[in-house]
């Protein structure tokens, strides 16, 4: 089911997780009940979850965390309580007040049990220190600046070709045998990850034997100890952390995203032949296919990556946050100190005050000119609105810092793929489509299904490549 290296190496990502969380909410369901009575008793709940931090796990276990969120906001409203002391808030108003970089608040102690990954050192993106986060950012984002990732561009294009070589063999009238698209895509970020991470390929999609992280990332460790240039060192526990970070966080967002952009695309043909016809007309040659303003100025490809990342976030649920004492105002709601806050992703990304039509795939949205009259600003209302309410990436000082490299990522793979070959969804399959018997919230034939276990896993689809025919088509 995972799509990032094997099923083995995100299951014991997922058990040291989940399993601590269960350890830190019966320690803590005493104190959690006391702190009920200091939020407001307006805010609707399931009841079980009033008791128990259980709920959230079990939702964890099903893998389906953004969907209950989704459903219990069209229930109950824009402010839901999930646990003893946990709330979400579905509203763009939300995302700025509980992350900016002025919020009173830290991180929540949920990210704790993540460190027991790697050694049980917290990462940059898990520990509650905010002067130990501002100084490994700092590091991190140098490291991913547009400058450094278009030195590492040879290296990820490499990675490419051999992933595009990949997806064709002799077939009946030209088309491939299927692929498992979330299977091809995974080994191809492995590799790229490897090679941006520990400057070593990890050789994922050539040896069929390095396709688990715990065979690959002992030797490629190796790599790591470089120092930063700022003269303050990492100890090696929190490089590992940072890898693991990278590893985890990094991949998972350009794994789902090229993915869902794939299953998006091939299941709304329209928008499949716009975006073919302007990559085939733009680019001369493959090889012109790279970063660079060309490559950024295919806004329609842009607005097909983004409207993916909209219906099938890479993490669909909240980043959880608890308020520091003297509280915090949310949307025009007051919260207590020790109280976790959060906004769902993908309940956020399918709210129709934000975006009508949510559950229709519809790239325009993203297209100013093709929304109607402009202001004065040359933005529409609904373009202001959608924006605001976009979070697929974070959004604060705690915003994905990788956000650039995975757009030049999942950017060049759909443009070199579609530029090369045309492409289908093998006759009779539904991999990756939702299904009405796979339950309530899961119904929906042309959105990819996600596993929401805090990073997503996922099937299919499952498509055909063929030659790109003279002429076009």
């Amino acid at each position: 089911m995972a799509p990032l290296f094997v099923p083995a190496a995100l299951s014991i990502f997922c058990v040291a997780i989940i399993v601590p969380s269960y350890q830190v909410v019966v320690a803590h369901d005493v104190s959690n009940l006391a702190k009920v009575a200091c939020l407001s008793a307006a805010i609707p709940i399931e009841a079980w979850a009033a008791l128990t931090d259980l709920y959230t796990a079990y939702h964890i276990s099903k893998g389906d965390r953004h969907i209950d969120f989704h459903q219990l906001h069209e229930k109950y409203g824009k402010i839901v309580r999930f646990g003893p002391r946990r709330i979400s808030i579905r509203s763009a108003e939300a995302l700025k007040d509980i992350y900016s970089t002025s919020a009173n608040v830290k991180r929540s102690d949920v990210y704790a049990s993540s460190a027991h990954f790697f050694g049980g050192t917290p990462s940059s993106n898990t520990t509650p220190d905010m002067k130990e986060h501002a100084f490994r950012r700092r590091v991190n984002v140098r490291a991913l600046s547009a400058s450094n990732i278009k030195s590492m561009e040879e290296k990820i294009l490499r990675n490419i070709r051999y992933f595009c070589d990949q997806l064709v063999d002799e077939g009946k009238d030209g088309w491939s045998s299927p692929r498992d698209m979330s299977k091809y895509v995974g080994h191809l970020v492995s590799d790229m990850m490897g090679d941006i991470t520990f400057s070593k390929n990890w050789e994922v999609q050539q040896k069929p034997d390095n396709r688990d992280l715990l065979v690959s990332l002992p030797e490629a460790v190796a790599g790591i100890h470089l120092r930063p240039e700022t003269g303050d060192g990492f100890s090696t526990e929190q490089l590992v952390s940072e890898a693991g970070l990278l590893i985890a966080a990094g991949s998972d967002t350009t794994i789902t995203a090229t993915t869902a952009t794939f299953f998006y695309l091939t299941h709304y043909p329209d928008s499949l032949r716009r975006v073919q016809d302007d990559i085939r007309s733009r680019f001369a040659d493959l090889e012109d296919i790279c970063i660079g303003p060309e490559l950024a100025s295919c806004r329609y490809l842009a607005a097909c990556i983004e409207e993916s990342l909209r219906m099938s976030p890479p993490v669909g649920s909240t980043i959880m946050r608890e308020v520091l004492p003297g509280g915090l105002e949310v949307d025009g709601e007051w919260f207590p100190p020790k109280t976790d806050l959060g906004v769902p992703h993908y309940a956020l990304h399918h709210d129709e005050r934000y975006f009508p039509d949510a559950f229709t795939f519809k790239p325009e949205r993203w297209l100013t000119e093709e929304l109607g009259p402009a202001k004065s600003d040359g933005k529409t209302e609904t373009s202001l609105r959608t924006n605001a309410a976009f979070s697929a990436f974070g959004v604060g000082r705690t915003s994905c810092i990788g956000r650039y490299l995975a757009y030049q990522e999942i950017s060049l793979v759909v443009a070199r793929t579609l530029w090369l070959y045309d492409v289908r969804i093998e006759p009779g399959s539904t991999i990756g489509e939702g299904q009405k018997s796979m339950g309530s919230g899961r119904q929906r034939k042309n959105q990819f299904q996600t596993l929401d276990r805090f990073v997503s896993t996922h099937q299919g689809p499952s498509l055909q490549f063929r030659r790109k025919l003279s002429g076009y088509y």
